[in-house]
């Protein structure tokens, strides 16, 4: 599926908003990078409102630069649905990580957790810090930071996923009960009490991630929404040590500070909390961070690596039409064509069959601009040059001719690419290589020197010219 300047390929993730997929930006001149394309559910791009304030706030995301957050790198409407771009990171969300770890009968080793939310941390600060170009304060505010928006990539670097999209959801007038029930989790006191937000709401939501992966349970949950809400505004929460005995407590004191529920009693900015992680406990390297993650996703990076391989393999000359769309899986299978050859071939195409039509019809031809031009050519396998017939109804006297002198001059630009009006078959016989040209049909032969000097000129194999002696 093609959308504005983008391919769109498999499903890589899915979620209560959108799907996404492995795309390909298709540039100019043949650039290419590999994007991922988050497509949100159609029913979202029928508001208005939401569309706007999405679009609003993912041009301000994009103003962030932090090697801890995934930029948005473009927004697109097309055929009645909403596309985020974003850069395209190998690896797997810490929600995922967390499940498979759990499969295994194992939690995120307690130095990774740290790693992870530090780095998460230090990215939250330079969106709350971020400013516009006459450096006035953004007072950009996630909204939404929980497992399912931190990507640890195989590289071992924890980044944050999403900016803008929260706040625009918060907008809806309708809101999927089972989303709402994922994410109240993690929402701050005064964000489901409808108060003001700020950057201490993204500090209580890491809080509850760290609280969570370190421990590997729930920290507020529940069979509904309400038990959830309660749970939230009144739950006395306990320190991670009580859970998992190696948990130092120099974390407990960060993590039951990042959730107080009275947001002046939290950490003023992210990267104080940052900051008291790295000084409560050693965290891992992000060497350590990245085989971790290739041994908690080993199934999935695989499966991602053979898909991006069948994309790089579609390489530059191909393109993706409407693809077959498997509702039950959501999975879009593309259908590759080919390209036509590039304009440069083309015109290379073009340069090779003037020569070869040049020097093997009467050995020295300066072709009319504008004229007919041939549409397929068939180039000999041999570097010498040879005799052309071209066509049935155009005599090779009829081709314009010019002295030796000419044989120098080349059109000052390449001709446009090939019609398909006519068509030109190059014939290579031996015998032809250094002979007379085929002459039109009622010309005369020459006698004597005059026939000798008919060309006055012989070209060897390599396709140099060599005049004779006799006939200067």
């Amino acid at each position: 599926m093609r959308i504005d300047r983008y391919e769109l390929y498999d499903v890589i993730a899915s979620g209560g908003m959108a799907t996404v997929h492995l795309g390909r930006l298709v540039g100019p001149v043949g650039f290419e990078r590999t994007v991922a394309i988050k497509r949100l559910h159609p029913h979202l791009a029928k508001e208005p409102e939401f569309v706007t304030m999405l679009t609003d706030e993912a041009r301000v995301a994009g103003r962030i630069g932090h090697p801890n957050i995934v930029p948005t790198l473009d927004v697109v409407a097309s055929r009645g649905e909403l596309f985020l771009v974003m850069e395209y990171v190998p690896g797997l969300t810490l929600a995922a990580l967390m499940k498979n770890a759990a499969a295994l009968g194992e939690r995120v080793p307690m130095k990774i957790a740290c790693a992870i939310m530090a780095g998460v941390l230090r990215g939250l600060d330079a969106a709350h810090e971020a400013r516009d170009e006459n450096s006035r304060p953004l007072e950009v505010v996630h909204r939404d930071v929980s497992p399912q928006n931190i990507l640890v990539g195989a590289d071992g670097v924890a980044r944050l996923l999403d900016f803008g999209i929260a706040k625009a959801a918060g907008r809806l007038h309708t809101t999927r009960d089972g989303q709402l029930k994922g994410k109240l989790g993690y929402m701050a006191p005064e964000q489901l009490g409808a108060r003001t937000v700020d950057r201490r709401t993204d500090i209580y939501a890491a809080a509850v991630v760290l609280w969570e992966s370190l421990t590997g349970e729930r920290l507020f949950d529940g069979d509904d929404a309400a038990t959830i809400f309660g749970n939230v505004m009144q739950k006395k929460v306990p320190a991670p040590s009580t859970k998992v005995t190696e948990v130092p407590a120099a974390i407990d004191t960060v993590v039951l500070s990042g959730l107080e529920r009275e947001p002046s009693r939290r950490f003023a900015r992210a990267r104080d909390m940052a900051a008291a992680i790295e000084d409560g406990a050693p965290l891992a390297r992000v060497s350590d961070i990245a085989e971790w993650v290739a041994q908690m996703g080993e199934a999935e990076l695989a499966a991602r690596a053979t898909m991006m391989a069948g994309i790089g393999r579609s390489g530059p000359a191909a393109s993706v039409r409407a693809p077959a769309n498997d509702s039950s899986t959501g999975i879009l299978t593309a259908v590759k064509e080919p390209l036509a050859p590039p304009r440069s071939r083309r015109r290379a195409l073009w340069i090779v069959a003037a020569a070869v039509v040049a020097i093997g019809v009467t050995g020295i031809v300066v072709l009319p601009r504008g004229g007919a031009k041939p549409a397929d050519v068939a180039i000999p396998p041999t570097h010498a040059p040879t005799p052309v017939t071209v066509g049935t109804a155009a005599p090779a006297a009829a081709l314009p001719t010019a002295d030796p002198a000419a044989a120098t001059e080349r059109p000052s630009e390449p001709p446009d690419p090939l019609p398909a009006a006519s068509s030109v078959t190059a014939k290579a016989p031996a015998a032809a290589r250094t002979g007379p040209p085929t002459r039109a049909p009622g010309s005369k032969s020459r006698a004597g020197k005059a026939l000798a000097c008919d060309p006055p000129f012989t070209i060897d194999e390599q396709g140099h010219k060599h005049y004779k002696v006799d006939c200067l």
